[in-house]
């Protein structure tokens, strides 16, 4: 088995590129033969295997192109990543399936082209939502609240929408009508959905051929005893600080509650949580190896995200200690969670409905009983990277055989 793996990036700097490099890496050691394509470096040193080509076309990220003119340009089409891949894919050998996981940044919708003109079975894995919405996250920035739109209808493309700009959202529009036109060369393109929630709410916008399977991320954890939740005191938010990930309605419902919370992260909504909340502890983010540690001192994780996140691994990290979550049911980790045995689920955007699970949290009875059922269930079924590349060789098989996958996930 080969596979000819495309990402934007050679090393982390995001969940997309360290997914993309770790299965990478665990494909290889199961065996299989893998090219990694990627623009921008460096290039990680877990790609060092003998079963692992890294070829590099080096480009440069979107924003950092140029001019603004340049940067829009290559976002829409990059020409040169296009002859890049397109040659890469013409020397693979027949069988070589074509593994897209992200491209905006600096390959453009030119390697969906690429990819679908090699005649090479395709597969997507939906890290977000750029396959169908041009600001990828199915997300009103200005509303403050998840699109209602038809992607790339005449509604979608007149809504002022974007996080920066209209004239941003236009370049997004024009770079979506060319990834749209793109995709519809694809022949039955196989999308890897990472929870699901993600594949049920996206499924309607992809191509009516296109086949889907759910292969969840890896989450790295060696197994710790479960944290003592009912003796910590505060809930927890890790992540950024910003309009969609919804810290700010975190921080009035943990002050209605009379929940101690901490932040840990960075983002542009740092004053206005730390005004809403004088009480609410601020801190920057932690180094990747105390996260652990850092969630451990916790009572509950909270992930209050008014967009549709698609798989946030920190709700696993924290399951894996035994630690309790509310979250938003609209995120795919709410398909994991048995509602008020293992975690608590709530509507995005509801504070009052978040205030009260964050008061029903404060009982040490269900804390504890909560974490213990989280870390049980956690355990009997762990996101290894084993248990990913299983799943993966699995899609892969189905894909490279023209078959549908056998259920509805790997």
């Amino acid at each position: 088995m080969r596979s000819v793996i495309i990402s934007d990036f050679g090393s982390v700097n995001g969940g997309a590129a360290k997914v993309a490099i770790e299965s990478a890496r665990g494909l290889a050691e199961a065996g299989v033969e893998i090219v990694f394509a990627c623009a921008i470096g460096p290039v990680s040193d877990r790609l060092d295997h003998p079963r692992i080509q890294v070829e590099m076309f080096r480009g440069e990220e979107i924003w950092k192109v140029g001019s603004k003119l340049a940067a829009a340009r290559q976002g829409i089409w990059n020409a040169p990543a296009h002859a890049f891949l397109s040659a890469l894919l013409s020397r693979q050998p027949a069988g070589t399936l074509v593994h897209l996981h992200q491209w905006t940044k600096a390959f453009s919708p030119a390697a969906i082209a690429a990819a679908g003109e090699s005649g090479l079975p395709v597969a997507i894995t939906m890290h977000d939502y750029f396959s169908f919405c041009p600001v990828g996250g199915y997300f009103d920035f200005k509303a403050g609240a998840p699109c209602t739109r038809e992607p790339m209808s005449v509604s979608c493309i007149a809504s002022n929408c974007d996080r920066a700009s209209y004239v941003h959202k236009l370049v997004r529009v024009a770079r979506q009508w060319r990834s749209d036109e793109a995709m519809r060369s694809l022949k039955a393109p196989l999308f890897i959905h990472v929870s699901d929630f993600a594949r049920r709410f996206a499924e309607p916008f992809l191509p009516k051929s296109a086949r889907h399977v759910v292969v969840e991320n890896m989450m790295e954890a060696q197994r710790r005893p479960p944290a003592d939740v009912a003796s910590n005191r505060h809930a927890l938010f890790l992540g950024r600080f910003t309009q969609e990930k919804a810290g700010d309605i975190l921080a009035r419902a943990a002050l209605s509650a009379g929940m101690p919370v901490r932040f840990v992260g960075e983002g542009p909504l740092a004053e206005e949580i730390g005004r809403i909340n004088p009480d609410a502890e601020i801190r920057g983010w932690v180094p990747a190896e105390r996260v652990f540690d850092e969630i451990a001192q916790a009572r509950c994780l909270v992930l209050p995200s008014l967009w549709y996140e698609p798989g946030p691994l920190v709700i696993a990290e924290a399951r894996s200690l035994g630690v309790p979550v509310v979250l938003a049911r609209t995120t795919g980790p709410a398909s994991w969670i048995v509602d008020g045995e293992d975690g608590i689920l709530v509507d995005g955007g509801d504070v009052e409905g978040l205030a009260v699970a964050l008061e029903r949290m404060k009982d040490d009875a269900v804390t504890a009983a909560m974490g213990e059922a989280a870390y049980r269930r956690y355990w009997a079924d762990p996101l290894t990277i084993e248990r990913h590349v299983a799943r993966t060789i699995d899609a892969y098989r189905c894909v490279i055989a023209d078959e549908a996958p056998l259920t509805a996930s790997a």
